[in-house]
């Protein structure tokens, strides 16, 4: 069995070389990297091509477009897909690798865990994201329900190249917003086996500014609205307990605990990103 890592990447000079580089030193070197490039103006292309990664063109400059161009491009039986900014763990592609030998699956989710700092922002989102919204436990388990905290997010999940060529890929209509939940969502709809397997581990870097948080709070937002719309059949839908928490975190932020302002901004900006998805896939999201 070979495995394909795929890498979509935009002006990630910053975070792609130590990347490429745990790759290089994990127990199991990748069968090939592929770097699909959304037209980066930094040097993200060249650090790829220095430690000997297929860099390819993204034409579409979306999450979803560059996947589904490295899975084009891929020659491996499995793709396994990580972010630039996130370090797999030297077992990594090792564990992936023992997972689909030792089981009948179609596809998986690894441990993510939130990179050490000193940044508020970044503890604050990696604490937020991937200790909050999504679960990430110590016991492996099968996935059988559409739930948010069980998808596979795409800094590091696998699939088997026939499974990704069965539902076709990842959505264009996603784009940047949920893609990697509602390939797994439809992947679940095929009756694929996914498993959760937390012997395969990376660490992901965080947003390092407010100016990230609020675009990726914003992405969430519109990503709520594509969900609703595609998968809950609703027309309206009204998130009450994100209202009860925004009034909370105000009271919060006048008390001085920590993350409170965060959480208030995290939200507003996820609220409008709601209202901008609701907009756009005409619905009502709020």
């Amino acid at each position: 069995m070979n495995i394909s890592v795929v890498i979509p990447a935009y002006n990630e000079e910053s975070c792609i070389g130590n990347c490429l580089q745990a790759l290089s030193e994990g127990s199991e070197k990748p069968y090939e990297i592929i770097v699909a490039d959304g037209k980066s103006r930094d040097r993200t292309v060249e650090i790829a091509k220095e430690y000997g990664a297929i860099v390819i063109d993204n034409e579409k400059r979306h999450a979803a477009g560059g996947r589904n161009a490295g899975i084009k491009a891929a020659k491996g039986d499995v793709i396994a897909f990580i972010d630039a900014d996130c370090i797999p763990d030297k077992e990594w592609l090792a564990e992936i690798r023992k997972a689909f030998c030792e089981d009948n699956i179609d596809g998986l989710g690894t441990y993510i865990e939130p990179a050490e700092t000193d940044n508020i922002y970044e503890e604050f989102w990696g604490h937020l994201s991937l200790q909050i919204l999504m679960s990430y436990g110590d016991e492996p388990y099968y996935v059988k329900d559409k739930t948010l905290n069980t998808a596979f997010i795409t800094a590091s999940c696998a699939y088997k190249r026939e499974l990704l060529e069965k539902i076709g890929g990842f959505s264009d209509y996603f784009a940047n917003n949920a893609e990697d939940i509602d390939i797994c969502w439809r992947a679940l709809d095929e009756g694929a086996v996914l498993k959760y397997v937390p012997s395969a581990k990376i660490i992901a870097h965080s947003p390092r500014n407010l100016k990230g948080i609020c675009r990726k709070s914003f992405r969430n937002g519109v990503s709520s609205s594509k969900l609703q719309k595609v998968y809950s059949g609703k027309k309206f839908c009204i998130d009450t307990r994100l209202y009860g928490a925004l009034f909370k975190n105000i009271w919060g932020t006048l008390l001085g605990r920590k993350f409170a302002w965060l959480f208030v901004v995290e939200i507003i900006c996820h609220l409008a990103g709601k209202y901008h998805g609701s907009i756009k896939c005409g619905i009502i999201n709020i």
